[in-house]
């Protein structure tokens, strides 16, 4: 006998499970190819973080505001620098919003990511202490970067709106603002340890190539 899986309805709370559940594989699948490679490569770690990036919005999107792309780009920002930093934010949103929904929003997102990986990136000595991660001031910049990305995604509404409405529609956000905060802080305790290892291991901070050298008069 046949049954039909797709009839199946689950709760949200039944989803939000099942979809921790399939972000955690996916988590625990990329530590273990790490620890399958021998030598450093950027490369296919940026790639793997960027897969996880994408996945993890599109699986937590039925949770308001709440995905790891945020805390990804302030680490992927931390560990490669600038120009990564940019790449990540285009790549992450161009995919997820393939299957979410594209809208002059998507250049604001890409804008917001961006300067929240490049902010992570110009504060790093802030974030890297004595060469390990300081993960109280991680949170504090992620709760921030909470506020900061949606408060930039929210300019898009110009285009259709009068800017005197712009300050009710903030007002209006801040349980989303909070919402997203709350979220980055529970990704830094949750994976900010052992992903800022992975990268330490596949990245060579020294390099101006991944973090950027600010000029010295």
């Amino acid at each position: 006998m046949l049954f039909d899986a797709h009839a199946v309805t689950l709760s949200p709370s039944e989803q939000f499970v099942l979809d921790l559940a399939i972000v955690s594989v996916a988590i625990a699948s990329l530590l273990f190819t790490d620890s399958k490679l021998k030598s450093k490569n950027p490369g296919i770690i940026f790639t793997i973080i960027v897969i996880l990036a994408v996945s993890g919005r599109l699986l937590l999107d039925p949770i308001p505001n709440v995905q790891p792309v945020t805390f990804l780009a302030i680490m992927v920002g931390i560990y490669f620098g600038i120009s990564y930093s940019i790449v990540f934010a285009t790549i992450v949103t161009l995919s997820s919003n393939v299957m979410l929904e594209h809208g002059i929003w998507s250049n604001y997102q890409i804008i917001a990511w961006a300067s929240i990986g490049i902010l992570a990136a110009l504060l790093r000595g802030q974030f890297i202490q004595n060469n390990k991660l300081n993960i109280t001031n991680v949170a504090i910049f992620a709760a921030f970067s909470g506020f900061m990305f949606d408060w930039i995604v929210s300019l898009s509404i110009l285009h259709n709106v009068d800017t005197s409405f712009f300050l009710i529609y903030l007002l209006n956000g801040v349980p989303f603002d909070l919402l997203h905060a709350g979220g980055n802080v529970v990704f830094v305790a949750w994976l900010a340890n052992p992903l800022s290892e992975l990268m330490d291991r596949h990245t060579s901070l020294t390099n101006p190539e991944v973090v950027p050298e600010l000029a010295s008069n």
